[in-house]
C-alpha cells in the first residue's frame, strides 16, 4: 500500500508537495487522458514557478498565505494576470486532488488568489488582408494558406490532415487528429472532432494541390516535407508567414500574428457574413457547442455549407450567392 500504516489525518504530514504531485496528481492526468501539450504546460508552470516556492513544504503545511505570496511575487515580477491565473489553476487542481484523497481537509487555494484577467479583443485580419496573404504565399504553400484561412482550422489539425480525410466529391474535410511535436494526438477537445464543409474555391485548390503533390496516397500528409514527414509549425510561422506579413506591411503583434489569427479572423468573418455566431463556433470546433452540433446535425448541414461559402465570398469576392443573415447574431469575434 502506498500509505502503509499512516492514518488519513497523518497523510498530509507524510507527503512532500513534489512527491504528492509525482505519485498522485500526474498519474491522475494520464487517467483523464489530458493532452500531452497541456501536461507539458503544467510541467513548465510547476518547474519554473511553483515548486521553487513549495518544494520544501509538506502538502499539509501549504497555507493560503503561501499561495498569496506566490501570487504577489509573480505580480511584482511582471507576469500577466492571465499567466498568474494559470499558475493558480494548477495549484487548485493539485490541492483539489489532495482533498479528494483525504490527504488534507481543505485546499489552501482561495477565490481571492485568482486575479481578474483583462479581456482583450483579439486582433483579426480583414477579408482583404486574408486574400492578400493567400495571394502572397509561395506556390508550395498556397493551398496550405487557403485551407487555414477558409476553414479556421487549428495549425496542429491542419498539419495532421491526410488525404484520407478529404472527400473532394462531397466537398468536406474530417478533423479527427492533430500533431504535437511530431506526434499524432487527439484533437484539442471532443468538439474538435468534426466535419468541415469546403466551398468550391477551396475544393478546387486542394484538387490542384493533390495533382501537383508527390505524396498522394491515402495515408500521406497533405502538407509535408519532400520526404513525406509533416511540416514543422515553428518553421511555417517564422520562415513563411512572418515574411509574408512583413512584405505586405501587415503589422505583427506578439502572440497575435501567428496562424491562430486566421482562426479568429474566420470566426469573425462568418459571424459578420451570416449573423450566426453558432455557425462560426461549429466551424471552429469549439467544444461547448458539440452537443448542439450533434443534436442538430441534419438541420445544420446546409447552414454549415453556407458558412463555408460565406467565408469564401468575403475573401474571394462575389463568386457566391449572399448567405441570408439568420440565427443568433453577435458583434464580438470568436475566441
Amino acid at each position: 500500500m502506498l500509505v502503509g500504516h499512516f492514518s488519513k489525518a497523518g497523510m498530509g504530514l507524510f507527503w512532500l508537495a513534489p512527491k504528492f504531485i509525482k505519485m498522485f496528481w500526474k498519474p491522475g492526468l494520464d487517467r483523464k487522458r489530458v493532452k500531452p501539450s497541456t501536461i507539458d504546460g503544467y510541467d513548465s508552470v510547476l518547474d519554473r514557478h511553483l515548486l521553487p516556492q513549495l518544494g520544501d513544504l509538506r502538502i499539509a503545511d501549504v497555507a493560503p498565505l503561501h499561495v498569496e505570496e506566490i501570487v504577489q511575487k509573480k505580480t511584482r515580477e511582471g507576469f500577466s494576470a492571465k499567466t498568474i491565473r494559470n499558475m493558480v489553476m494548477v495549484l487548485r487542481g493539485i490541492f483539489t486532488l489532495a482533498v479528494e484523497q483525504d490527504v488534507i481537509p481543505r485546499s489552501p487555494v482561495r477565490k481571492s488568489h485568482m486575479p481578474e484577467s483583462e479581456k482583450k479583443e483579439k486582433r483579426i485580419w480583414t477579408p482583404d488582408e486574408v486574400r492578400k496573404i493567400i495571394d502572397a504565399a509561395p506556390a508550395a504553400y498556397k493551398a496550405l494558406f487557403a485551407l487555414v484561412a477558409l476553414t479556421g482550422i487549428r495549425l496542429g489539425e491542419l498539419l495532421a490532415l491526410q488525404w484520407k480525410h478529404v472527400d473532394s466529391e462531397a466537398g468536406s474535410l474530417r478533423i479527427t487528429q492533430s500533431i504535437w511535436r511530431g506526434q499524432i494526438v487527439a484533437p484539442k477537445t471532443t468538439g474538435s472532432v468534426r466535419m468541415i464543409w469546403m466551398g468550391p474555391v477551396l475544393t478546387d485548390i486542394l484538387k490542384a494541390h493533390e495533382q501537383a503533390s508527390q505524396h498522394r496516397d491515402r495515408e500521406d500528409f497533405i502538407f509535408c516535407k519532400p520526404d513525406g514527414s509533416p511540416l514543422h509549425p515553428d518553421v511555417l510561422r517564422k520562415d513563411v508567414l512572418y515574411p509574408i506579413l512583413d512584405r505586405l506591411g501587415i503589422q505583427r503583434f506578439p502572440r497575435e500574428s501567428g496562424f491562430h489569427a486566421f482562426r479568429h479572423s474566420a470566426g469573425s468573418i462568418v459571424n459578420n457574413e451570416t449573423g450566426n455566431l453558432k455557425l462560426a463556433q461549429v466551424l471552429l470546433g469549439h467544444s461547448n457547442l458539440s452537443t448542439t452540433a450533434d443534436v442538430y446535425t441534419h438541420t445544420l448541414t446546409e447552414a454549415e455549407r453556407g458558412a463555408s461559402e460565406a467565408l469564401e465570398k468575403a475573401i474571394f469576392g462575389t463568386l457566391f450567392p449572399v448567405v441570408p443573415k439568420t440565427g443568433t447574431g453577435n458583434r464580438f469575434s470568436v475566441n
